[in-house]
């Protein structure tokens, strides 16, 4: 089985997450196989802008907590010229979030990798990294832009938070029914269509030029938290209480 399914028609590209009896949760494979897409997708010419959603309930889960509960510590990302902080490949190709059911963690960052953004209004959104063991997302203030108090509430706390609440925070373009949400993002990739291609993607590098991503020295500086943390009860029971269906029990050790 395909976990991630790749389609370009009339230079849209649709990359589809498809693992949805694990809510397009990340693992190794869906990983993997979501790089090559969306390497796929840069190279090839013919393609000038892609729509990322996923397959059943969820656009992503984030990691696999279930596979992290059986398997030890979580992995540390990889940031490379490629690909950067959000999960998303560093193109000057215009990206589209299509974002169905849940976006946690690692889903919340591809999507706010994204260009564009459009959430079906069911759509959930949280980053449940320090509830569940692991570094939070301390560049995402910066990234975001957010004011300080959002991005504590968001980043620290974990808890979801709705597509609405959202799209009146402006982080997301449209909100529409459920049933709606594909034709609504292949209408935000016409209106790129129909444009210059090369006048687009001109203008996007220079855009994501100017946004603040952690340079050598912060990356250096999350891997030895990372390394620290992975270490600690705390991070095992975390894991385990996911996997078990019950409420951690936390020493700060």
């Amino acid at each position: 089985m395909a976990y991630v399914e790749y389609d370009c028609t009339d230079h849209i590209a649709t990359i589809r997450m498809n693992r949805p009896e694990r809510l397009n949760a990340m693992s190794r494979e869906l990983s993997a196989e979501l790089r090559a897409a969306f390497a796929g997708f840069v190279s090839d010419d013919d393609a000038w802008v892609a729509i990322l959603t996923g397959t059943g309930r969820a656009f992503c889960a984030g990691r696999d907590l279930k596979a992290q509960a059986e398997g030890g510590p979580p992995p540390n990302p990889t940031y490379s010229a490629e690909w950067n902080i959000f999960g998303v490949p560093d193109t000057d190709k215009p990206l589209i979030a299509a974002v169905n059911g849940y976006a946690i963690g690692a889903g919340w960052y591809m999507a706010a990798g994204c260009d564009i953004r459009v959430a079906a209004e069911s759509a959930v959104f949280g980053m449940g990294e320090i509830p569940t063991g692991v570094l939070g997302p301390y560049w995402f203030p910066g990234a975001e832009v957010l004011p300080w108090a959002l991005a504590a509430e968001f980043t620290l706390l974990g808890e979801h938070i709705s597509a609405d609440r959202l799209a009146g925070l402006g982080l997301l373009n449209e909100v529409v029914p459920d049933d709606h949400l594909m034709r609504a993002a292949q209408s935000w990739a016409q209106k790129f269509v129909a444009l210059p291609p090369l006048h687009v993607r001109r203008t996007k590098a220079l855009m994501s030029a100017m946004r603040q991503i952690p340079h050598t020295e912060m990356i250096e500086r999350e891997m030895e938290a990372r390394q620290f943390l992975n270490n600690l009860g705390d991070t095992k029971e975390a894991a385990a209480a996911f996997a078990e269906k019950r409420p951690p029990i936390f020493k700060g050790a």
